[in-house]
């Protein structure tokens, strides 16, 4: 039985909550936190952690691995340690991110994969094992990882993108070798949904936004590596 049929997804938008200490968490049901919504793999880096608190009253399994894409639940070339742990009530841990198979990644632009943190409730004799798996929590957050020989840095790719009518809407270019995630985006004064259409653009890809009326101007804020909005960017055709 996949993870996918058995926990209940649960869906991290990108609404940012700030912690008593100032760090940024996803918070679920049961007192279950991450201590950030993505996390950056450098190139250079031997690690990298993420932290995982527990505010609730309950004993929680956890289970971490990262994998090639949210529904695609095949390994990718990363461990992450301990892989499997019990984390008490009001109890912190830290996942530590380490990669593997080395030479396998690009090294022209970044890659981009998820780390996937299940939190299962620890067995008591009041629950059969079909009640445990419909109570459990799936975290899903970005993983990207960076080589080192991008010349270009991340805060000068976020007003880069190139905006082009198109018949069917307003096609959206990413000229980069970052992948770029939109936080808000207006094109001719009006909201595109990001939650109905696609807010990850890919390294040299595009995505496509409809728009019914000719395009006159657009601005928009990239979610940065820290998970908070950038300055805004805008855009006037020539």
């Amino acid at each position: 039985m996949t993870q996918a049929l058995c926990f209940r997804d649960l869906k991290i938008i990108s609404g940012l909550l700030l912690s008593l200490w100032g760090n940024i968490v996803f918070a679920a049901d049961g007192g279950i936190s991450l201590g950030q919504t993505r996390v950056i793999f450098n190139e250079t880096d031997r690690a990298r952690t993420v932290q995982i608190k527990n505010s609730g009253d309950k004993t929680y399994l956890i289970q971490s691995l990262v994998q090639l894409g949210q529904d695609n639940q095949q390994a990718a070339p990363f461990i992450v340690t301990p892989p499997l742990f019990r984390l008490e009530p009001n109890s912190r841990n830290s996942l530590r991110i380490m990669r593997q198979n080395e030479g396998q990644l690009s090294q022209q632009h970044e890659s981009v994969f998820y780390l996937s943190v299940l939190a299962i409730p620890a067995k008591t004799s009041e629950f059969t094992e079909q009640a445990q798996l419909s109570m459990g929590i799936r975290f899903s957050i970005k993983l990207f990882y960076r080589p080192a020989g991008l010349t270009m840095p991340p805060e000068e790719a976020y007003c880069k993108l190139q905006f082009t009518q198109v018949a069917n809407g307003v096609r959206v270019d990413n000229p980069t070798p970052y992948f770029l995630t939109l936080g808000q985006l207006n094109i001719n004064k009006n909201a595109v949904s990001l939650k109905q259409h696609p807010a990850m653009i890919a390294p040299h890809g595009n995505q496509i936004y409809p728009v019914t009326s000719p395009l006159a101007m657009a601005d928009w804020r990239m979610i940065t590596d820290y998970g908070i909005l950038s300055p805004k960017c805008e855009y006037s055709p020539p």
